[in-house]
Order: C-alpha cells, then sequence, then structure tokens
C-alpha cells in the first residue's frame, strides 16, 4: 500500500468524532482497499467470556446474529489469534467444526487481532513482584499472548489463563478481525497480510489517541460540571453566610438593648461597668435598678453558648427579674420564680449563671444570692479587705431545685466596693494560655480602691489587657460592673 494512501486513511480516521466512525472506515479501508468482501468485527464480551459479532461490512444483519465464538481454547483459530497476538489465515476449514465454514460458507479467511496502543506493561501497572509469571519482567508488552501468563499460580488451564487476561486493565485488545473473499475468490497473499497490518497498527493508534482525548473531554465535562456545582453551593453558602450575619446583628442588638444605655450615680451610690463584646454574640446582661425608694437590684448573669438562642434567652431573664422584683423582694425567692418559669416555659439546653443582690440603702444591708455565678468580690474600702462571695446555688434553667441560699451583709455607707462580672474576663488568657483569673483580678480590684468606680473599671481592664496583650482577642464576651456603696 502506498504511503500516499496510509496519509489519505489517516486523514480520514482522524476526521472521525466517535469509535463507532473510526471501526467502520477501518472495515470499509479493508473491503475498498485489500478487496475483501466481508469484514466482521469482533468484540469481546467479558461476562459471557464469548467473542460477538459486533461492526460489519458486505454481510447481512440475519447472518451476524448466529455467530457467537467461546473464548475458550475451543474457538478456534479466531481466539487463538486474539490470544497469540497474530494473524491466523485458515485456507482449509474443518468442515464439521469451523463456524464460519458452517454459517457463513468461508472457504478460506483471515483473522487478526485489533489492538490499540500498549503503554504500560501489566507488571508494572500492578506492580507486580510475583516472579514466577512468564510475562514479568519481559520485553513483550502484549502479556496476554505469553502462554501462562495472567494466572495466580502455574495450576490453571488454558481457560481461566484467558479468562484472567480478559479482565486485566493492560489486555488493550479492541476486537478480532476477520474477512474473506467469498466472492472474488482470489487468494490471500503475503502483501495482503503485510498492508492489513498496517492499516490494523494505524487504526490501533487511532483509537488510542481517540480514547485519551475523549477521557480528557469527559475529565473537562466533569470538571466544568463540578465547578458549576461548586458555584452553586457557594452561592448558597454566600446566602447562608448572609443571613447568618444578618441574624447575629440582630441578636447582638438585642443583647445591646438588654443592656443600660447609662447607668448614673446616686446619692445612695456609685458605679461604673463595661461590656465589651467579643466577636461572637454572648449573653452577658449587667444592671442596676430601682425597686423602690433607697432599694436597688444589683445584677450580673450570663447565659451559656453564643448567638441569637442565648440573646432571647437573656432578654426573657431580664424582663422576669423586672417583673418579679415588683412583688418580691427577696433575691433568692426571686430567682426561684425565674427557674420555675425557664423550666416550665422555655425547652433549652442553655442555662443560666446569675448574681442577684438587693441593695437596701435605708437599712444599710445587701441581701444577696448566686446562681453559679464567679465569685464576686466584696471589698472594706477602709480596711483594703476583701471577701470573696462565691456561688451557693446551682445555674438556673437546669434543675428544679437550684438550692439557692440566701445571705445579707450589714454595712457603713461609704466603706464598700462591689466588684461584678462574668467568667469571659477571669477566663481571658494571653499567649502563653495563662489566665487572667480571680487572683489578678482581686489584687488589680485592690490596687484601685482608691479611685472612684468608673475609674476602677478602666483601671482593671486596662490591667486585664496588659495581661492578655493588646493583639489578643477576648474568646467570650466580658462585662464588668463595680459599684461603692
Amino acid at each position: 500500500m502506498s504511503t500516499s494512501l496510509i496519509h489519505e486513511l489517516t486523514k480520514v480516521l482522524h476526521s472521525c468524532t466517535d469509535l463507532e466512525g473510526i471501526i467502520k472506515t477501518i472495515l470499509l479501508a479493508i473491503q475498498e482497499i485489500l478487496e475483501f468482501d466481508r469484514v466482521i468485527l469482533f468484540e469481546i464480551n467479558q461476562t459471557d467470556f464469548c467473542l460477538q459479532s459486533g461492526t460489519s461490512a458486505g454481510i447481512t444483519e440475519k447472518e451476524l446474529k448466529s455467530l457467537s465464538i467461546p473464548l475458550g481454547f475451543e474457538g478456534g483459530e479466531i481466539t487463538d489469534a486474539l490470544f497469540l497476538n497474530r494473524h491466523i489465515l485458515v485456507e482449509d476449514p474443518d468442515t464439521e467444526s469451523d463456524i464460519f465454514y458452517k454459517e457463513l460458507s468461508s472457504s478460506a479467511y483471515l483473522v487478526i487481532p485489533l489492538i490499540s496502543k500498549v503503554n504500560r506493561k501489566c507488571w508494572e501497572a500492578k506492580e507486580c513482584n510475583k516472579t514466577m509469571c512468564p510475562a514479568h519482567s519481559g520485553f513483550n508488552p502484549y502479556c496476554w499472548s505469553i502462554i501462562g501468563s495472567g494466572l495466580l499460580t502455574n495450576s490453571g488451564t488454558e481457560d481461566e489463563r484467558r479468562q484472567a487476561c480478559i479482565k486485566c486493565q493492560c489486555f488493550k485488545v479492541e476486537g478480532v478481525l476477520w474477512m474473506d473473499r467469498v466472492n472474488r475468490r482470489a487468494p490471500i497473499t503475503s502483501d495482503d497480510i503485510t498492508t492489513l497490518t498496517a492499516i490494523i497498527n494505524l487504526a490501533g493508534i487511532v483509537i488510542e489517541n481517540f480514547r485519551i482525548l475523549d477521557a480528557f473531554d469527559k475529565a473537562n465535562t466533569n470538571l466544568q460540571q463540578a465547578n458549576n456545582q461548586l458555584k452553586v453551593v457557594n452561592h448558597d453558602l454566600q446566602v447562608a453566610q448572609t443571613k447568618i450575619n444578618s441574624d447575629l446583628e440582630h441578636a447582638r442588638n438585642i443583647q445591646q438593648g438588654l443592656l443600660p444605655q447609662d447607668l448614673n450615680d446616686t446619692e445612695d451610690f456609685s458605679l461604673g461597668a463595661r461590656y465589651l463584646s467579643a466577636d461572637a454574640v454572648g449573653g452577658d446582661y449587667y444592671d442596676a435598678f430601682s425597686i423602690s425608694e433607697g432599694v436597688y437590684g444589683l445584677v450580673v448573669a450570663d447565659v451559656s453558648g453564643h448567638g441569637i438562642a442565648s440573646a432571647l434567652i437573656m432578654s426573657m431573664a431580664k424582663v422576669l427579674l423586672k417583673s418579679y422584683v415588683k412583688n418580691e423582694k427577696s433575691p433568692q425567692k426571686t430567682l426561684e420564680l425565674i427557674n420555675q418559669t425557664f423550666l416550665s416555659e422555655i425547652k433549652t439546653d442553655n442555662f443560666v449563671t446569675i448574681f442577684y443582690a438587693v441593695l437596701d440603702t435605708n437599712e444599710h444591708v445587701l441581701h444577696y444570692t448566686s446562681a453559679g455565678h464567679c465569685p464576686v468580690l466584696l471589698f472594706n474600702r477602709r480596711s483594703k479587705t476583701c471577701n470573696m462571695i462565691k456561688a451557693d446555688g446551682l445555674f438556673m434553667g437546669v434543675f428544679p431545685d437550684m438550692m439557692l441560699s440566701e445571705s445579707k451583709f450589714e454595712y457603713e455607707p461609704g466603706t464598700v466596693r462591689l466588684v461584678l462580672y462574668t467568667d469571659g474576663l477571669i477566663e481571658s488568657k494571653n499567649s502563653s494560655e495563662e489566665m487572667y483569673g480571680v487572683e489578678r483580678l482581686s489584687q488589680s480590684s485592690g490596687s484601685s480602691l482608691d479611685i472612684p468606680a468608673k475609674e476602677a473599671v478602666n483601671f482593671i481592664l486596662a490591667d486585664q489587657k496588659a495581661f492578655c496583650g493588646a493583639d489578643q482577642s477576648p474568646d467570650d464576651d466580658i462585662t464588668l460592673l463595680v459599684i461603692d456603696f
């Protein structure tokens, strides 16, 4: 076959847009160039372990339907050609057993395997160390053509070996081409076989290139689909994040609305307060409010967790507190009433720690109780001594019985400083993961007893900032309330 003819065939094959077109072009080229009357591509059926007729030229569909050849040793020359990786010319078929003689009345035919390009050897692809395999470390890349290859042991039959080979990832046989000259009756010559081999080799390269390009196209399509899906997911995440940010802003507004906007000194006491918000919305709350003439409520509380739930629970606690103090002066009984309402009306996993005191400036008595809250610091500014008031009950919103007790403290006007705070202050950490702690808070509070309450708040927070570092952001909200009375 001339070089120009090969060149033209190459161009035609490369212009095909699918594998079926490539196969059809190969069959027509064999039929027209080499003057074969009938050409069939037999394809491999792994499930049924047989060769089934596929694309054809010069033969009817009725004739094709009856052609199914077992891949075992009994399959004859066509399966031998496949597993020996060479052409076989049958010039005198057995009239009793040859399927092509019996079904197609073929008195002479040629079979040759169609193989796509082999990129890797079986033992390399599988990283195989089975040195008893005859294909191992061999030069022949068509390992299925080596007798004895493909088996886990040397005791298998030829049929078992063939079954193992066709399932291997390195088995690159597209099928087996069968052809004859039933009308022309011209003999099949060595020149015919040489030309046919050139066409088959060219076809194998084109098929492999097509598979590679097709794999790239599919991968690119899958990548584009994945990218589009990611865009949708990213958009949904952005929408969700926008909603979350909006919800957090609402929660932050709710929480800020709970806190007193201005706390002014009275004739009976002076105070200073500061609330420092962390990035997440917390549930801190503090207040100093009038109950009756000369009687005031002092409260600091913290809801577990963050977000809208914490802010809403704290909002409920504030409303209930302001409602119950109208008729109940006892701090203990007030918190017990709030707890009962929480348990009956609010179903949540969040709990509340709270210190609540009633300051009676008429009688110079402080009544107080603590439900699981941080230790409160009670200073005598005259003697510079500190009494640490620890929680005497369980936190609110969990147990029906908080096991609270109420205490009272009689004081001399102008001598007492009360330091209330939430755990965000004492649990703030420095770069070494050390907590600020109650002891440091007590020291800084004691060092600021001679300055007004508002300045003392600034002093304490400056000390905490110096300990933690200017670049350390708090993980939790910080609330500090200093009251002199």
